[in-house]
């Protein structure tokens, strides 16, 4: 006889739903408050100026905001997470409601519990929403913006294709070609080093990729010896040679960090470090390392929305946002800091990111701590 297999799900309870009920009201007008402030900033006065010096049609401008909505959501919800459990909690503690919890033997951090799962959620949609809608959404936005005021751009670099790659250390190889068409490069020249001696310079009218090897056309082999004088000179009309596939990746992709997903950007970073492009890599590095901290923030806004409003019962709607509104300030400038320190090399791309967020969840849990200590 089978013996039925039941699966119990834990129940939030009475308070838990409660205090969850109360937020949800607070949370979505700081989501349309921030998300709409963030758009305003970041999309209407380019598409207003688009309009007047362009001639973009209302019905395009309406099109691409709309597409580059998710991307500034994305910014929103931490925003209206630390909003909505402020002013949720706020507002219990002006009705007394916490006291009397409090005075049943409810400690501060039992009450955070709920924000603390609403903070989870917000992680969860931030991070599939930053993943999965937001990135080809935004790219999409602005190839409609492009076609629309009849300025296409080509989704490969059409000009100066240059790609270096290094072996233990040493420079290997350095590939540069003068044009591209998206298909063929033009007016190659590749630079092939040995020990860090220059051994081989390959000219070609033109080069194209097929299956796992390059092949060059109309061009000419010259081999140098250890004092680099030409050794000898080998002239072809068509010549296979196999070198990596690495300059045309880096010659089709166009994209900036906001259009990819993170697999997408640790695809092209790999890239980026075969070519030998260190800058470039450092600013990929960090973008990264951006998305996939940003949504982690909510948990920690969420805790300290909650303390703060556990804390100050006597502070109104108004005192409310423009605490969320200070806080939200000084950590998007300390954050704008050690990203703009991680770019330019003197923090690694890691910390640059992540120390911003583990700062405030310091914060975050000292407050706890504190307010439980009272």
């Amino acid at each position: 006889m089978l013996v039925p297999i039941t699966i119990s799900v834990p129940r939030l309870s009475l308070l838990d739903r409660y205090i969850l009920r109360e937020m949800i009201r607070p949370f979505v007008f700081g989501f349309g408050i921030f998300t709409a402030i963030a758009a305003v900033i970041g999309t209407v006065f380019y598409l207003i100026r688009n309009m007047v010096e362009n001639n973009l049609g209302i019905f395009s401008a309406v099109q691409v905001f709309f597409l580059r909505l998710p991307t500034f959501a994305v910014l929103g919800i931490p925003m209206a997470v630390l909003f909505g459990s402020l002013l949720a909690y706020n507002q219990l503690s002006r009705r007394s409601e916490l006291i009397a919890c409090k005075s049943c033997g409810v400690s501060p951090l039992r009450l955070v519990c709920p924000a603390l799962m609403a903070g989870l959620l917000a992680l969860i949609f931030t991070l599939g929403l930053n993943e999965l809608v937001a990135p080809p959404l935004a790219y999409r936005a602005i190839e409609t913006l492009r076609a629309a005021i009849a300025q296409p751009v080509p989704n490969y670099h059409p000009r100066n294709i240059f790609y270096r790659s290094f072996a233990e250390g040493q420079l290997q190889q350095l590939f540069f070609a003068h044009t591209f068409d998206g298909r063929v490069m033009g007016e190659v020249t590749v630079l092939n080093f040995q020990d860090g001696e220059l051994r081989e310079i390959l000219k070609a009218e033109a080069a194209e990729w097929q299956p796992n090897v390059w092949v060059f056309r109309q061009g000419a082999l010259y081999r140098l010896n250890a004092a680099q004088d030409y050794e000898t000179v080998e002239p072809f009309t068509e010549r296979h040679f196999a070198y990596p596939r690495t300059p045309l990746d880096l010659a089709r992709e166009t994209r900036d960090p906001e259009f990819m997903t993170s697999r997408e950007m640790l695809h092209y970073s790999q890239i980026l470090a075969e070519s030998g492009d260190v800058k470039r890599l450092r600013q990929w590095q960090v973008q990264l390392q951006e998305k996939l901290s940003l949504p982690f923030i909510c948990l920690s806004f969420a805790v300290i929305g909650a303390v703060l409003g556990i804390s100050s019962p006597r502070q109104g709607q108004g005192r409310a946002f423009g605490l969320s509104v200070a806080i939200i300030f000084g950590y998007y400038v300390v954050s704008f800091i050690f990203t703009a320190f991680g770019e330019g090399g003197a923090v690694n791309p890691i910390i640059a990111s992540w120390l911003p967020k583990l700062g405030v969840t310091a914060i975050a849990i000292g407050m706890l701590w504190h307010a439980n200590q009272r």
